[in-house]
Parts: structure tokens; C-alpha cells; sequence
């Protein structure tokens, strides 16, 4: 069975299981470099050939079959193409030495399998010969033979028919005699023009090949059989003799591996329309109506979670033709009378209910709501990002009882995980993206030189300041073109550092304004934006125009040059000076190491959706703490700055230098200074608030 290892359906247990209960010998050959090997048998082959077959395995058809080239004749036309081939054919089998007359039907299985079934016919072909020595004989062997035989005149009219037939067909031989087949309720009205095309035919004395069809058993069930039909001679009538054999598990065999690969054709072409830059909603909406088309519900939909965890629709499609479209109305469904599902759910992973009148007591409630809603059958797979529940996945049927089967549900269970994958893609990306308009409203809104550069350093936005100070035009460039007029990067760029370890970074640096002149700013870098992977791919950068205080320390210095000529006392007067000069510079730039900018974005009055490295700082915490889902409005010290803080966004959409007092973690008291604007949504009504935090030293308020 190595051959097989790249056929998965073969090796499936149940499939394989199924293949040996076929009680027909069935051999699998695989085509290799124009040859077909035996890869596997079937234990009816493995006992008709007392075991051995299995010294054949993996053997060349050209070798097992060397004295009869017309079947490896066969197994190439059924190869070559593609189709069904069926002969009849006296063999000495290779094993047992024996004459023997088989059936033999090869199937051709994509993409290079062919099953061979191989009917021991033997029987037949000696109750053929023997009905030419003796008419009572042939009663016998007719009567008995294990396959169905049924007489017919020529004008259709049932003449006679064995015990094999009864059995195949659930009617007993008195109520098939005289009938004519062709009006039979076994047989569907569709085939009847092609039975009276073969009879036509068979009278013209043209070859007839066996045929297969499906018919309907007294009892209801139905069957596939596979029918040859031939004229012979009983006394002086001429009479059709037909053959039939039940392939019902043959059958179904077949269907389930061309089911299993449609179920997977499927599967890949929805993963396909998910995967790619594409309209994930469009992508989804398409293959939920694919899905309710497959199983053949009437409705299907995506309900999802809202921030009150609450149930609303997400996508809703109508599958079924003639169906009138109903909204669900979600606000009269009370959720608490659905614990029987979500008990099932818990178990299952998936809620399935095929018929809501046969629940249990113990569901009655859920019984209720479903028939007030008019759904006879349910079934349902919950929608999970990281094992986390956002909502489910629901196919219902109205007009009738849905017969779906243990396939439809693996089958639905694997589309409804790659649906929540797409969707946690797309909420994903999406939060990107608001990452990244955040920063372009934050920074706006100071007064200090900010530009984003990403890990190329390349310059992708600036604020105003920047383009009064640098030029207007700027993004697109590399930072160090444009801001020190260099050829290449700094030896100890900030950004560059930024991006290797996340951190943020600090420094006393030289720039060139738009006209030449030399600037000296503190600069400080920080990490603004994060890839899906965690790493860093937006630096922020921050420049503090410190060149007026540089010009003084240079007039100091000068200064100390000319004093130095004056008299002792006046030199240790202007050393104690300096000193007390140095001593503010020190204060002066402590002061400016301690001036964080915190940013920050947050759902109005709720939770904070983001935040940078520096309000960790500002706030006392580790920068690899996040403060994500945590409520903002809680950290006001006190509620009167609160709700004056609010208060203003609402009247004017802005606070600017807001002073108040917050308390950290830690449960330390600090002042800060909020910049804050207010974001609305379509309807005006306050959604999100984001702005800039800043640390005072001074202690503002008593």
C-alpha cells in the first residue's frame, strides 16, 4: 500500500472498510510509467484466490496478466478513455489453475486509479450450455442461480423470472408474471424510451452492452442494478433473456469518493475567494449562499456578537427559491430559553437539530422559540477567533425537514472555521489601518517637528511644524536627504534603533533648516506602529528646536574667556555663576528628559483601544504592558475634571491644555496635560476620543 500514501480517500478507514465488504473480488490497479501495478485488493479477492493474490501485490499487470493481453488491452482503453469498461471473459485464473468465466468491470478513478470488479459468471455460462442438454437443468440452475435471470417475450411481457429476481426487487414472481416491465412502478418513467431503444435494437440483432440504472423495490428503497439483455431460443419463441446484478454497493461506494472529492473541490474554492486582497464581506456573503445552495437550506446567515453582547446579523442570504424573505426580529428572542442548544453546542461543537417537533422535553423551551420563528430544522457552528466565541454560522430550513447528511456537517464545520478566519483578518487589518490614522490625528495636533518614517527611512508623513522648518516637501525622501542633507544614515540613528528593539530613544542631535542654518534639537524616537507579527513598523520622531539655548552656552563660554582677565574675585564670581548657569542647563535638560508624550485612543468614556510606550513611561509601567481594554475615565483623580473633561468634548470637540490630576497603577498622583479631540460617528453621536498625554513636574493642582 505505499503506492497509496498520496491517495487519501483509499486509505480512509471507513472507505476501506466499505472496499472490503464489497462482496465482488475487486482488484486496484494505479498506472505507473505506462504499466498498472496492483496496489490493493479486497478480502472477496483475497478468498476466491485463497490468499494468493497477495503474492501479485505490487506486481505489473504485464507480468499477472502476461497470457492474456486482451485484459491489459482493457485496462489501457479504460485509462486512456476515462470511462467505464465491462467484457465478459473465460480466464484460467493464475492462482488456482481453474477455468472460470468472469464479468469484468473497470472503473476509472481520477487520477490514475482504475477498480476492477470480476464476477464469477461461471455458472451462467454452464447453465447456458447445459439448457441445450437438458430443459430441467436449466429449470434448476435458472431457478437457483444467485443471480437475478428474468425471461421477457418481445413485446416486453414478463414470461419468467428466479428466486434472485424476488429478492432484488421485493415483489414476489406471481405479482411479475404477465406484467409488462415496461409498465412496472420499479422502473422510472425516464428510462422507459431508452428500455424500448435497447429492445429495438437487440431485434435488429445490433450488439447490446449491459446498461445501469436505478430502480424502486416494493418496499420503497431503491437499488442500482446493472442489466445484459440477449435473444435465445426456448422451443419454438424466441425469447429476451436478461441478466441482472445488484451493484447498489458499488454504487454508493462510488458516490461517496465522488462526493468526498466535491466536498473537497469545494472547500478549496472557498478558501480560494477568502485568501488574497480582496472584499472579504462580498467573498463571505458568496460563500455563505454557496454553502445554504449545498445542503439545500432554506436560509443561511452570520450573526456576531456587538459590544453588548448582544446578537445582530452580520450577513443574511435566502437559499431557497419561492421563499419569501423574513428577517429574523433577534430583540424578541429571549437567549435564555436556548440552554438546551448551548448545552449541545458545548458538546458538539456545533448545534444540530433535524426535526424541532422530535426534541426532547428538557429542549421545550427551545422548541417554543424555534417553531414561533417557523424553523423545522436547525443547524449551527460557532464563529471563533482564538478560541473566543464572536458569534455563529446558521442554516435553517421552513418548508420542509432537511436530510442532511454526517458529510454536509464536516463539510460546513470546515468553511465555518475558514470564515472565521477571514474574518479575523479582516477585523485585524482593519485595526491596522486605524492605527494608523490615530497617529496622523495625534501628532497634528502638537507644536513640536513630527514626522513617521518606516524601517527604510523613508519619510510617509509629516506634520505642519515640520514643513515650515524642513520644506513642504518631504514624505517619500529619506529622512537623513532631507533633515541633515547626508548621503547616507547617521551613525547613531534613533529610529533605526527603534526598530531593532522597540524601545524608545533619546539624544541631543544637529538638523538643517529649509534656509541652512544649523538647528540643535532633542530629538526623541518611538515605536508607532506594530506589523500582525508583533514587529515594528512605524517609527515616530520628535524634534525640540533647543538652538537658543545652545547660543548661550556658547556666549558663556566666551564670556568665560574675557572674565578670566578680570581680578580673582570677579573670576570666582563668574565661576559661581557658571555654575549656577550649568546647574539650570542640567535642571533645565532633566526637565526636558522628563517631558513625555504620551499617546492614547480610546472608545469615548469606555475602553482604551491603543496606546504608545511613552504613557507607559508616563504612567510608571513596563512598555511591554498593555493598558488595551482598560477604562480611560478611570484614572481621573478627581470626578469634577472628569466630567468637566468630557463636558468640553462634547460642546467643542477639543480640549486643549487641560490640566488634571491622574493616579497610576502604582497609586502614585501625577499632573498631566490632556490635547484631546472627539471622533463622531456617521450619526453625531461621541464614539471615540484620542489625543496626547503630557507629564508635569509642577504640582498644578493642591
Amino acid at each position: 500500500m505505499e503506492e497509496l500514501e498520496s491517495k487519501p480517500f483509499l486509505l480512509e478507514k471507513n472507505i476501506k472498510i466499505f472496499f472490503d465488504g464489497i462482496p465482488i473480488p475487486s482488484y486496484v490497479w494505479q498506472e505507473k510509467n505506462n504499466n498498472f501495478i496492483l496496489i490493493d485488493y479486497n478480502k472477496a479477492a483475497e478468498k476466491v484466490t485463497n490468499g494468493k493474490i497477495k503474492d501479485l501485490l505490487h506486481k505489473k499487470a504485464s507480468e499477472v496478466h502476461e497470457d492474456r493481453p486482451d485484459i491489459i488491452e482493457a485496462l489501457n482503453q479504460c485509462f486512456q478513455e476515462k470511462k467505464s469498461i465491462y467484457k465478459i471473459s473465460e480466464y484460467i485464473m493464475k492462482t488456482t489453475g481453474e477455468e472460470v468465466y468472469i464479468s469484468l468491470k473497470m472503473h476509472f478513478l481520477p487520477p490514475d486509479l482504475i477498480i476492477v470488479h470480476i464476477n464469477d459468471i461461471t455458472q451462467w455460462k454452464l447453465a447456458e450450455k447445459k439448457l441445450m442438454d437438458s430443459e430441467e437443468k436449466y429449470r434448476q440452475l435458472f431457478k437457483h442461480s444467485p443471480e437475478s435471470i428474468a425471461l421477457l417475450k418481445l413485446n416486453g411481457t414478463i414470461f419468467d423470472v428466479n428466486l434472485a429476481t424476488e429478492v432484488i426487487s421485493g415483489y414476489t414472481k406471481d405479482e411479475l408474471l404477465n406484467k409488462n416491465f415496461l409498465k412496472l412502478a420499479a422502473y422510472p418513467s425516464n428510462r422507459i424510451p431508452l428500455f424500448k431503444s435497447i429492445i429495438s435494437r437487440l431485434l435488429e440483432g445490433k450488439p447490446i452492452k449491459p446498461i445501469e440504472f436505478e430502480i424502486n423495490k416494493k418496499d420503497g428503497s431503491k437499488a442500482w442494478i446493472s442489466s445484459q439483455i440477449s435473444l435465445i431460443n426456448f422451443g419454438e419463441e424466441q425469447l429476451i433473456q436478461a441478466f441482472i446484478i445488484d451493484i447498489t454497493e458499488r454504487k454508493n461506494f462510488e458516490q461517496k469518493i465522488k462526493r468526498k472529492l466535491e466536498n473537497e473541490k469545494f472547500i478549496s474554492t472557498i478558501s480560494s475567494r477568502l485568501i488574497g486582497n480582496i472584499d472579504i464581506d462580498k467573498a463571505i456573503s458568496e460563500s455563505l449562499l454557496d454553502m445554504g445552495i449545498l445542503i439545500g437550506a432554506t436560509r443561511a446567515y452570520i450573526l456576531l456578537f456587538n459590544e453588548k453582547d448582544i446578537l445582530e446579523f452580520y450577513i443574511q442570504e435566502w437559499c431557497a427559491k419561492g421563499i419569501e424573505p423574513q428577517m429574523i426580529n433577534l430583540t424578541t428572542i429571549d437567549y435564555k430559553n436556548f440552554a438546551w442548544s448551548s448545552k449541545q453546542s458545548r458538546e458538539t461543537n456545533f448545534i444540530f437539530i433535524k426535526d424541532v417537533s422530535e426534541l426532547p422535553e428538557e429542549a421545550s423551551a427551545t422548541k417554543r422559540e424555534l417553531e414561533k420563528l417557523k424553523i423545522n430544522s436547525l443547524l449551527v457552528f460557532p464563529i471563533k477567533i482564538k478560541n473566543e466565541l464572536y458569534g455563529f454560522m446558521g442554516f435553517d430550513n421552513i418548508e420542509r425537514v432537511s436530510k442532511w447528511e454526517e458529510e454536509d456537517l464536516c463539510l460546513l464545520k470546515t468553511t465555518s472555521e475558514i470564515i472565521s478566519n477571514a474574518l479575523e483578518r479582516k477585523w485585524s487589518e482593519e485595526t491596522l489601518k486605524g492605527s494608523h490614522q490615530l497617529l496622523a490625528g495625534i501628532i497634528s495636533s502638537l507644536t513640536d517637528t513630527i514626522y513617521l518614517v518606516d524601517n527604510d527611512l523613508n519619510i510617509i508623513w509629516v506634520n505642519n511644524v515640520a514643513k515650515q522648518t524642513f520644506g513642504m516637501q518631504l514624505t517619500g525622501k529619506k529622512c537623513y536627504n532631507v533633515l541633515m542633507h547626508r548621503g547616507k544614515p547617521c551613525k547613531e540613528c534613533m529610529a533605526l534603533k527603534t526598530f531593532l528593539d522597540g524601545k524608545i530613544h533619546e539624544k541631543e542631535k544637529e538638523y538643517i533648516d529649509i534656509i541652512g542654518n544649523k538647528m540643535v534639537c532633542w530629538t526623541t524616537s518611538s515605536a508607532a506602529g506594530l506589523n500582525l507579527e508583533g514587529e515594528t513598523e512605524l517609527a515616530i520622531v520628535i524634534i525640540r528646536d533647543t538652538t537658543a539655548r545652545k547660543l548661550t552656552e556658547d556666549s558663556l563660554k566666551q564670556s568665560e574667556i574675557s572674565l578670566k582677565l578680570l581680578n580673582e574675585t570677579l573670576v570666582l564670581k563668574v565661576e559661581e555663576k557658571t555654575r549656577e548657569l550649568k546647574e539650570s542647563e542640567k535642571k533645565y535638560k532633566r526637565m526636558l528628559n522628563d517631558l513625555d508624550v504620551g499617546f492614547y485612543k480610546g472608545e469615548f468614556k469606555e475602553k482604551l483601544l491603543m496606546h504608545n510606550a511613552a504613557l507607559n513611561k508616563i504612567l510608571g509601567l513596563s512598555e511591554s504592558i498593555s493598558l488595551v481594554g482598560s477604562k480611560s475615565s478611570q484614572l481621573f483623580v478627581d470626578a469634577n475634571d472628569q466630567k468637566k473633561y468630557y463636558k468640553d468634548l462634547l460642546e467643542k470637540g477639543y480640549v486643549r491644555n487641560f490640566i488634571s490630576q491622574i493616579k497610576t497603577p502604582d497609586g502614585k498622583i501625577i499632573n498631566i496635560q490632556l490635547n484631546s479631540h472627539l471622533i463622531r460617528d456617521d450619526k453625531g453621536n461621541p464614539k471615540e476620543v484620542e489625543g496626547t498625554v503630557i507629564k508635569l513636574t509642577n504640582n498644578i493642582k493642591n
